[in-house]
């Protein structure tokens, strides 16, 4: 089966079902699991005397959401899931890391935001599945399932 999985948790009104469907999966199959939260650093396009105070809760909040999937991975069996934070672009952060990482599959949540939302700001979902090159487990948010939405 999978001996390398890659959880990407976090984002705006994101949930942790991936981090629970990711921790499961290694516990199953003894793989070994890794967690990534990226975050949208500020902009630096017209300079940032205040960049510091800008990028801090950014990573405060990605390292927040990554010690709570560690958690949900403790109590899923799973005691040494590594976790990263890192700054940019989701899918293009993603995608590289999953493959700098020789990931078998990369688990990563979707977004309640339609059609329309997602063909305006784009899927990221949608973006690693196309461009990672490895299997790729989408889990939608809870209650989600059968909404079309």
């Amino acid at each position: 089966m999978f001996k390398r999985i890659l959880a990407a948790v976090g984002g705006a009104d994101a949930s942790l079902e991936p981090a629970r469907v990711a921790a499961r999966l290694a516990a199953q199959s003894g793989a070994q699991l890794s967690f990534v939260s990226v975050f949208r650093g500020p902009s630096t396009v017209f300079g940032d005397p205040d960049y510091g105070d800008r990028l801090h809760p950014r990573l405060a909040e990605a390292e927040r959401t990554l010690e709570q999937a560690r958690e949900i991975a403790r109590a899923e069996g799973v005691a040494d899931a590594q976790a990263e934070t890192l700054e940019g672009d989701a899918a293009e952060k993603v995608v590289s890391h999953a493959r700098a990482g020789d990931f078998d599959l990369v688990v990563l949540g979707t977004h309640r935001r339609g059609r329309i939302g997602a063909a305006l700001l784009g899927s990221v979902s949608g973006a690693v599945a196309a461009r990672s090159g490895r299997p790729v487990l989408v889990v939608p948010e809870p209650g989600s399932a059968g909404t079309g939405k």
